[in-house]
């Protein structure tokens, strides 16, 4: 079931005042306003409604892509999607969770599971899959993939054991690593009561970024952790929720609607979005056009302003980006319904 219609919203060209604190004395030539250029807003919004039988209970999570007719799609229940510029099928695929994702240029497909598995999709081939035992616990969750060269891959994750079924468990987080051959876990202090649940890299700090959830006396308490490969380290903790994300080789923190940057080993505010609808992580083209969950859709800023330009009551889940084209799964929750938004863009 495909749903067409058009909602654009005219782009405006801001002058920002320029408040230049000085003295009088000093102060004897005008100074030009600076000019912010800002990013369009004019899109064309198509949802496709996905063949999914509404009872099955769906929570999507990584999308890859090296264009926008080539996606994967994978959620925390048996199923992989595929998108090929014309519509959505679900794929050929071991009836395992494909909950983790990582794409390489080559098209050379990494999945992670929620059944301890590693697979690979090579030329067209589903091969190399690997099983991992951590000690002695009984579940090994994989939530999160980077990889920057082929034999250099790191994972995310946690492990459960049950001590007392329906009452006691004990589960700790994870990080796993390939080195072109075989995966193998990295050795890291016991942080019971978390879990790892996505990671990405930042070149020019030589550094991972790590997100985590801690549940611990009834509360849940989003976490940020740094890796070195090695070391790891928490710097921010919320238990208003934290985004984590990444707009070309910049990684940015997201907690209570300010923005932060991490620089010279600190956490230092880039945007403050105090008073609009600004909510979640986001994905972008630049730091002046990005998108992500308003507090009433699809949220947009554009180098000036932060707006919804999507509303929806859907509940938005993921999203990816493609030269003019934007991708946002969402669930209709009161229908049981599973929806691909594409906006793309008309310039």
């Amino acid at each position: 079931m495909k749903i067409y219609f058009k909602y654009s919203l005219p782009v405006f060209l801001f002058l920002i005042a320029c408040f230049v604190l000085c003295n009088f004395n000093a102060c004897n030539e005008n100074t030009a306003d600076p000019i912010i250029e800002t990013s369009s807003r004019n899109y064309i919004w198509e949802e496709d409604t996905l063949d999914v039988t509404v009872h099955n209970r769906i929570t999507f999570r990584d999308m890859v892509g090296n264009s926008a007719d080539d996606i994967w799609l994978g959620n925390l229940r048996p199923g992989l999607w595929h998108y090929d510029g014309e519509e959505w099928a679900e794929s050929q695929f071991p009836g395992i969770t494909p909950s983790a994702l990582w794409l390489f240029e080559d098209n050379t497909l990494w999945i992670g599971t929620g059944e301890s598995k590693f697979i690979k999709y090579e030329n067209g081939v589903w091969s190399n899959e690997f099983s991992l035992v951590y000690e002695d616990f009984d579940i090994l969750d994989i939530f999160g993939i980077y990889g920057r060269t082929k034999d250099d891959i790191f994972a995310v994750g946690w492990v459960n054991r049950t001590i007392i079924p329906g009452e006691e468990y004990i589960n700790k987080p994870i990080i796993m690593h390939f080195n072109g051959s075989a995966w193998s876990f990295v050795e890291i202090p016991e942080l019971f009561n978390v879990g790892f649940h996505k990671i990405t890299y930042q070149t020019n700090i030589e550094t991972y970024f790590i997100y985590a959830t801690e549940f611990k006396n009834g509360f849940i308490t989003d976490k940020i952790f740094t890796f070195d490969g090695i070391n790891i380290n928490e710097i921010m903790s919320s238990t208003a929720g934290i985004g984590l994300s990444q707009i070309n080789d910049q990684v940015y923190m997201n907690s209570n609607q300010k923005v932060y940057k991490y620089e010279n080993d600190k956490l230092v505010v880039w945007k403050d979005f105090t008073g609009t609808d600004f909510w979640s992580d986001f994905v972008g083209r630049g730091e002046n056009d990005f998108f992500n969950n308003s507090a009433k859709g699809l949220g947009h800023y554009n180098g000036v302003d932060y707006k919804t330009i999507y509303p929806t009551n859907l509940d938005l889940q993921s999203r990816i980006i493609f030269g003019k084209d934007l991708f946002v799964t969402a669930q209709d929750t009161y229908n049981g319904y599973y929806i691909i938004i594409h906006g793309t863009l008309i310039e």
